[in-house]
């Protein structure tokens, strides 16, 4: 098992297309068996329901379990704010510098004076997220991830690390399902929970769609990195939730590469431009 200080720091690290995109290579490639994109579309009709529609790439990998890593804060963020752990987008949240001392190989974005929701969980800033773990407790958190069916649901190799490279494991179909379920509420959460996630994961606003999404890497086992970026898009022809998976041989190669081959599937897609 790896220590907590290297988890935590490898943490860092047939549609109706008609867009041409700028890099077409930039893909994740039918019969890989290291990247998986995995998209549901729910299509408004006329009569007022909506129409699914499923479609992903490598079915082996789109059903493969893996470490969540940051991409977990969605669950996180959405059991402290259902509890009232957290009030709003904007209160002011700490951790105990004993248990999670700063260390000199942080970025400058998980050294700020202080964070709320909004940056925490833009920056990504695993202290707040491993002392918010505590502050929910084992009993309730399992009780949370049970009730949501979130992966295997496994919280055994660490309260507050569990989500990175530990125990915890969610398959690519199983992240898309869970962002469904979520965006309705099927769940039943405070609604005012539901609203302050969405209002955290908005990455995008531009006038034919909103983009809703959080990143997530780190090492695994064999020593390459995993990367995510899951979400979905709200546009005038639905919402489409859609889990994007691939490995890398570093996390720079990582990091420039997971929204952009993500965010092309989208685009091929015609979901966003």
């Amino acid at each position: 098992m790896k220590s907590i200080k290297l988890l935590l720091a490898t943490a860092l690290l047939s549609l109706y297309s008609h867009v041409v995109l700028a890099e077409p290579d930039v893909l994740c490639k039918e019969g890989s068996h290291s990247c998986t994109f995995v998209l549901i579309s729910e299509f408004n009709q006329t009569d007022g329901n909506t129409k699914n529609k499923v479609s992903n790439i490598n079915e082996g990998r789109a059903n493969l379990p893996l470490s969540p890593f940051s991409t977990f804060k969605i669950a996180n963020s959405l059991i402290a704010l259902d509890l009232g752990i957290i009030k709003n987008t904007k209160q002011k949240l700490t951790f105990d510098e004993q248990s999670y001392p700063v260390q000199t190989w942080w970025p400058p974005v998980w050294k700020l004076p202080h964070y709320d929701l909004t940056t925490a969980f833009k920056y990504s800033m695993v202290a707040i997220y491993r002392q918010l773990a505590k502050d929910i407790g084992e009993k309730k958190m399992h009780t949370y991830l049970k009730k949501m069916h979130y992966g295997n649901e496994d919280i055994s190799s660490g309260l507050d690390s569990f989500w990175l490279n530990g125990s915890m494991k969610i398959s690519a179909v199983e992240q898309v399902l869970f962002l469904q379920k979520i965006y309705h509420n099927q769940f039943a959460f405070n609604e005012s929970a539901i609203k302050a996630l969405k209002e955290v994961m908005l990455a995008e606003t531009k006038p034919n769609y909103r983009l809703f999404a959080k990143t997530g890497a780190g090492k695994v086992d064999d020593g390459t990195m995993l990367g995510w970026y899951i979400g979905f898009v709200e546009n005038s022809k639905g919402v489409h939730f859609f889990a994007f998976n691939f490995d890398s041989p570093s996390y720079g190669e990582m990091k420039a590469n997971r929204i952009k081959i993500a965010t092309n599937h989208l685009k091929l897609a015609g979901i966003i431009e």
